[in-house]
């Protein structure tokens, strides 16, 4: 599998949270991972963000981590 390290971006023009390679040559979007927004309630939209934001953080993790071992495993 090709070694991609990600990070998560909120979408410019989206309610999402985007999950971003940011190796070299591997620019594109992974995932995106969007949210609820729900008229004249701020206590839900926060909620629905920050798990949304959760979701990506996760993902995101699970890229980075593998990279990480692969990584590791070169060393070896």
């Amino acid at each position: 599998m090709k070694k991609i390290r990600t990070e998560v971006k909120h979408s410019k023009s989206k309610d999402a949270w985007n999950v971003i390679g940011t190796t070299l040559g591997s620019k594109y979007k992974i995932a995106r991972i969007p949210y609820t927004v729900v008229p004249d309630s701020e206590i839900l939209n926060t909620r629905n963000k920050h798990e949304a934001l959760e979701h990506a953080l996760f993902i995101s993790k699970c890229f980075n981590e593998h990279y990480r071992e692969q990584g590791r495993e070169g060393l070896i």
